[in-house]
């Protein structure tokens, strides 16, 4: 049988701590400047020039190396498929008028 992974739950802060917690807090204080309140989502979009900078790792290179090749590969294996079926079509197209005579 499987093992079970137990988590502690969280204890439960009491009504007063929490209140205690929110009141000591300042209130929101409107900058100019300041980060807009409503985020847009998880991904924000960033333009403008790359943040790294300097010389890649090896470790990276290879990485990218390996994705490069893989990239590459599929898209050969998608133009095989392609190509074999288009080759199919005019095939078939020519079958079909020689048979419909």
């Amino acid at each position: 049988m499987a093992k079970k992974h137990r988590v502690r739950a969280r204890s439960r802060r009491s009504v007063e701590a929490s209140r205690r917690a929110t009141a000591t807090r300042p209130a929101s204080v409107e900058r100019e400047g300041a980060r807009p309140a409503v985020r847009a989502g998880r991904f924000i979009a960033r333009s403008g020039a790359p943040r790294a900078a300097g010389a890649p790792s090896a470790s990276l290179e290879r990485a990218a190396a390996l994705e490069r090749a893989y990239v590459v590969r599929d898209f050969r294996r998608i133009a095989v498929v392609v190509a074999i079926s288009v080759g199919l079509l005019i095939a078939s197209g020519i079958l079909l008028n020689f048979t419909l005579r």
